[in-house]
């Protein structure tokens, strides 16, 4: 009988540890996620007001972005964050799809107007992004608070 508790009590450590782990990771994710963010707009920034030569790192990073939703989503569901957290982080992850389809499609739509929606949804992303990352240090809290 004793045998069966401690396998029990191993696999629920077990879990705990991984949803810890994933709980931090985040954490870690969600502050790279928001940083990533702001990076994006200093440089679009610098390529409107510096050189026009910062645009390619602006798209280019822009793109590698796109996984950090994904990832997030990934973790947020092993750290059983809740599922607020995972639906605003699917909405995150599609958001941030949208994202470069507000670039190409207000041209392609001939309706160039759509495109001043680029950065109204960039301000969305980073709101998502910052209260993802809120939940995830709440996730991390309360595992060192019964731990």
């Amino acid at each position: 009988m004793n045998t069966v508790r401690t396998s029990i009590n191993s696999t629920s450590n077990a879990n705990s540890g991984v949803r810890r782990f994933a709980r931090l990771g985040s954490l870690v994710l969600g502050s790279l996620f928001a940083l990533a963010i702001l990076l994006q707009v200093f440089m679009a920034g610098g390529g409107i007001f510096a050189s026009s030569s910062w645009w390619p790192m602006h798209e280019v990073s822009g793109m590698a972005i796109s996984v950090l939703p994904l990832l997030f989503l990934v973790l947020a569901w092993i750290g059983q964050l809740g599922r607020r957290s995972l639906w605003l982080s699917g909405l995150a992850l599609v958001l941030v799809v949208l994202q470069s389809f507000l670039v190409t499609l207000p041209g392609t739509l001939v309706v160039p107007v759509l495109a001043a929606l680029h950065p109204v949804n960039a301000l969305v992303i980073f709101a998502l992004a910052l209260w993802l990352t809120l939940k995830a240090w709440q996730g991390v809290r309360s595992d060192r608070q019964t731990a």
